[in-house]
Parts: C-alpha cells; sequence; structure tokens
C-alpha cells in the first residue's frame, strides 16, 4: 500500500524574540546564545505522511513519513506522539498477536513494533538518528501493559552512523562515563517507558485506568519510580442516567521530586542537547520538561459518529526551569457533526490563559479556531 497525505501551510511570521530571551535559552541548555532573528513568513506545501507499506508474515513493513503514538493516554504517548511532524523512519510492526509456549501462559499473547529513523532540526549534534522498540503484553482481557525503549544516537561531529555505532546504542542498558559519553562509544540519549491499561474489576463496562511513564537513563520506570515522569489517567465510558455522555481525566507530571535539575533531565542530555525534538518540535508528552498540569474532557456522542466535547487543560512549568514558571489555561469545545450523510463539519474553538514573565509581563490570552468540511463520495 501507498499513503500519501499532505497540506499546503501559510503562517505570517512573527518578530524576534528579544535578545535578552535568545540569552536565557543559551543559558537553560546550555547551547551557544543564537541571534535574535524575526520568523519569516511561512508558505509551503509540506507532506505529512508519505511511506510505502508491505505486509509479510503477520508484519507491516513500511519506510516513510507516519504518525506514530506509544501510549495509552489521549493527550499523547510519553515515549513517541504525534506533539512533532512525523519522523523519516523505517517501521516494523508486528499487527498480529504473537502466542510464545510457555511464556503466553502467563504474559498472553504480544505484539512488538520498533523503528529507525533521523531527527531533523538538530544542532548539538547535527543529523542525529533514532531508533525505538516496544513490546505489549496482554495476559487477561481487561489488563494490557508494554514496555518501550527510546535512544537518539550517532550525529555529524560525534559518533558516525555504522552498525556498530547502532549495535553498541541497541544493546547499552547500564550507565556510561563522562569520558564514554564525549567519545565515538556513546550509546546516545536513552529514555526507557511503561504504561499499561486495565478495565477495574466490577467496573470493566464503566471505569478504565491506565498511565504512562518514562525515565531517562534507567532501564525502565519501574526500576525507578521516583526518577520517573508519568501520565495517570481515567476513562468513565459512560455517565449514570447519561448513556451518551463519557468523561476522561489525565493528569502529568515530567518534574520528579528526585530528579530536578533545571530541565536538564526527561527529554534532555548533556551531549544530545536538542535530544527530544523533531524539526523543532517535542515529540514526546506535551508537557515538555519540568511540568505539571492536567487536562479533562466531557463527550456527548450524538450518534456513533457525531459528538460535542467540552475540554480543559492546564500546565505549569517549574521555576526551576524556566525563571519565574509558566502557566497555561485552555478551555476548549469539539463538535463532529453531520451536516448530510456524506458531507461531515468538524469546528474546534479554544480560549487561552498564560503568564510566562520571561516572555511577557502580565497575563496574556489568545483564541484559536478551527473548521473542516469532509465530503464522502459514496
Amino acid at each position: 500500500s501507498l499513503e500519501v497525505r499532505g497540506e499546503y501551510q501559510h503562517a505570517p511570521g512573527r518578530a524576534a524574540y528579544p535578545q535578552s530571551v535568545q540569552a536565557l535559552f543559551a543559558q537553560i541548555d546550555t547551547t551557544p546564545e543564537l541571534p535574535a532573528e524575526p520568523v519569516p513568513q511561512t508558505n509551503v506545501f509540506r507532506l505529512l505522511d508519505a511511506n510505502l507499506s508491505f505486509h509479510l508474515f503477520q508484519h507491516e513493513i513500511s519506510a516513510g513519513k507516519m504518525e506514530d503514538e506509544w501510549g495509552p493516554a489521549r493527550s499523547g504517548g510519553m515515549a513517541i506522539s504525534n506533539n512533532a511532524e512525523p519522523m523519516y523512519a523505517f517501521r516494523i510492526n508486528r499487527v498480529e498477536p504473537l502466542r510464545i509456549p510457555l511464556l503466553s501462559t502467563f504474559l498472553g499473547p504480544f505484539r512488538y513494533e520498533g523503528l529507525l529513523g533521523d531527527l531533523k532540526g538538530h544542532r548539538y549534534p547535527n543529523a542525529p538518528w533514532i531508533h525505538a522498540e516496544k513490546f505489549s503484553f496482554k495476559p487477561t482481557r481487561n489488563l494490557e501493559f508494554g514496555f518501550s525503549r527510546v535512544v537518539v544516537f550517532a550525529g555529524e561531529g560525534h559518533v558516525p552512523l555504522t552498525f556498530g555505532s547502532f549495535w553498541n546504542s541497541f544493546t547499552s542498558f547500564s550507565n556510561v562515563s563522562v569520558a564514554q559519553k564525549q567519545s565515538r562509544n556513546d550509546p546516545g540519549a536513552r529514555h526507557s517507558s511503561f504504561d499499561f491499561t486495565w478495565r477495574l474489576p466490577w467496573l470493566e463496562k464503566w471505569l478504565t485506568l491506565y498511565s504512562d511513564s518514562i525515565v531517562h537513563d534507567d532501564v525502565s520506570p519501574l526500576a525507578a519510580p521516583r526518577r520517573a515522569a508519568v501520565t495517570p489517567g481515567i476513562y468513565l465510558s459512560h455517565v449514570p442516567r447519561l448513556p451518551h455522555v463519557d468523561f476522561r481525566l489525565e493528569a502529568v507530571n515530567t518534574d520528579p521530586v528526585a530528579s530536578s535539575q533545571g530541565g536538564q533531565f526527561i527529554y534532555y542530555e548533556n551531549v544530545y542537547r536538542d535530544g527530544y525534538l523533531n524539526s523543532g518540535n517535542l515529540f514526546g508528552s506535551w508537557m515538555g520538561r519540568e511540568g505539571k498540569g492536567g487536562q479533562a474532557w466531557i463527550t456527548d456522542w450524538l450518534s456513533p459518529r457525531t459528538y460535542i466535547q467540552v475540554g480543559y487543560r492546564n500546565a505549569k512549568v517549574s521555576k526551576n526551569f524556566v525563571p519565574g514558571g509558566t502557566t497555561q489555561n485552555d478551555f476548549n469545545v469539539r463538535a463532529v457533526l453531520r451536516l448530510k450523510e456524506d458531507v461531515e463539519l468538524r469546528a474546534f474553538g479554544q480560549m487561552e490563559f498564560w503568564k510566562v514573565p520571561a516572555l511577557a509581563q502580565g497575563r496574556q490570552k489568545d483564541f484559536t479556531g478551527s473548521f473542516q468540511l469532509t465530503y464522502f463520495p459514496k
């Protein structure tokens, strides 16, 4: 199969950040200070998805750009999410569950997937690569859990991309010295994740508990829970007396108490200072580095294909990371309606209130909205 999806994008651009803000960026990330330059107007056609895939022995093997979402949270996975532009990668995905004698007796069927690709927009170092692997198990019909690992490695002027450097990165799970980090034997910036989804006993048809977590330079969040960032959530499939209404609540904490280091732990590394970015955007959790907050949604399903949803989001970044900290509060409404059987309307509106002393004085606000018409020919 071949999938191609693109869009024409226009944006008016903006003025440059003050040089004081550029100096703050350099101080926080320990990078050279860049000149303050305005962002020019954007007029470009971009491919969002462009991949060729084929099915072979219960595996989907593909190459190109494709959205990846590794995690149960609606707001996005902590290991890999669609918060950033999809990366060019080679992917292998076991799409049909696999059973192994004896092992599956205890852990149930399992799936695995992996990718190898390159990241865009990096400077420190330039042109790094990424490999990621995820294993998911389902021991019961109400419980599923998974482990994943994401490693940013290689890069111009640091470690050349060879089979040896890939294998060293793929098989490295122990701590490495500062000298090794600065050498050609650097295994890269390593993050590991654990997630689960559990439909609670006696409430299987009502309530689902789930969580996602990620840790830097440890084998798993289960081995170092105090150093892990977490995204717990609950999903109520229907509200008493309101069978067409569901509720979802998610919290996010990327500022673990044991590892508050000025934004230089989760999604950051001293060598790979752009580590968890692709084309300038974080491909992990929307919360980013050293933040706390959450989201909530109430959805009224008018039919299986149409709904009206009200949402709220709060996010706070630690003042130990950004001087003065940051605060965001978003209120949004989303609707998917069928004007006719073959015409769909999607509408979205959001009012945001934010306070970032490092960028602007006092409380600021903005509004964004969008609509989309889709025609489904018979």
